[in-house]
């Protein structure tokens, strides 16, 4: 009688074995399902993030989204220049160099337009900025004409006269040949908040301005005195670059700016236009290459959010002595 018993208790056994194995080769095929289904969701992220990538280059290189020349048709190159010149901006030469450089050295363009809108910078971005557009068209001995937008003041005209032609808008505010240099002094203000700067310096001199401490006669001097280089620095280019075209008057280097009608008749520019003017009647041509500096497609989505917070923050930054230095 044990071995019918053994041969049940045997049956069990080898069915409860495949039971289990048919459990575990059910749980291993499910297990390579959700494998397979999780490797095909990271590659379809991965080309989507990919297809995303390539797009946003493409788009802020103007391969995509741009303006298309129309075949045989002459073109211009077209750079713009918005916002204040300094280092670190889109507007400084770091980061415009290789843009201007691709306008000039288009062999097709038949020049290069250069739409300026900018209250002016600082005096060493904006002199390298004019000196690389002089040595731009000796380079390629092309015809290079600045468009003033709503400001072609101070800095941004030390970049225009580099011109071969500087037009404004009559509205256009234009000039302002001057330099200034702004601080702030809160000694008061920290005495009465029981405040005081440790600093610690080596030379007499290197506190100079500083905002805990009470401007001297002697600091005041100095800065005029550096103010003042920087000015005539700035006025030798403008005459470099105007020749005759100036017209003598008392206030034209006082630092003072105009309208871009006024600017006419003082010989600061050559004349009023228009962008689709001066395509047509400086270079017989209706299209433009815009070679300008272009954010990817997804970072102009917040611009409005930006704008709004950058003008607010940027302005008390600058005034807070981002650049304490001489402005033009």
């Amino acid at each position: 009688m044990e071995s019918p018993k053994k041969s049940t208790e045997q049956t069990l056994i080898d069915a409860f074995t495949r039971q289990q194995t048919a459990f575990a080769d059910a749980i291993m095929v499910e297990t390579r399902k959700t494998r397979r289904s999780a490797n095909f969701r990271s590659i379809g992220l991965i080309l989507v993030i990919v297809t995303i990538f390539v797009f946003n280059i493409l788009y802020s290189q103007g391969i995509v989204g741009g303006i298309t020349i129309p075949k045989g048709e002459s073109y211009v190159s077209l750079v713009r220049l918005n916002g204040p010149i300094e280092a670190g901006k889109p507007t400084a030469l770091q980061q415009l160099e290789n843009h201007l450089y691709q306008a000039f050295h288009d062999e097709k363009a038949k020049g290069v337009l250069l739409v300026i809108n900018s209250p002016g910078g600082t005096p060493v971005q904006s002199h390298k900025l004019h000196q690389y557009l002089t040595q731009l068209k000796k380079e390629t001995g092309k015809k290079l004409v600045v468009l003033g937008d709503d400001m072609l003041t101070s800095g941004a005209y030390m970049v225009a006269v580099a011109a071969d032609k500087i037009l404004v808008n009559p509205a256009t505010l234009t000039g302002s040949i001057g330099v200034f240099q702004q601080s702030f002094g809160i000694k008061e203000l920290a005495d009465k908040a029981g405040i005081s700067a440790r600093t610690i310096v080596a030379g007499d001199n290197k506190r100079r301005l500083d905002p805990f401490t009470d401007a001297t006669s002697d600091d005041l001097k100095k800065v005029q005195t550096v103010l003042n280089q920087i000015h005539q620095q700035f006025i030798t280019v403008v005459k470099h670059g105007r020749s005759e075209k100036l017209v003598k008057h008392q206030d034209l280097f006082s630092g003072d700016y105009w309208t871009g009608e006024e600017a006419v008749t003082l010989g600061l520019v050559d004349g009023l236009s228009t962008y689709h003017e001066i395509l047509e009647v400086e270079f017989g041509s209706q299209h433009a290459l815009d070679y300008s500096q272009k954010p990817g497609f997804f970072g102009q989505l917040p611009r409005v959010a930006e704008s709004l917070t950058s003008s607010i923050t940027s302005e008390i930054w600058s005034r807070l002595s981002q650049y304490p230095g001489p402005r033009l």
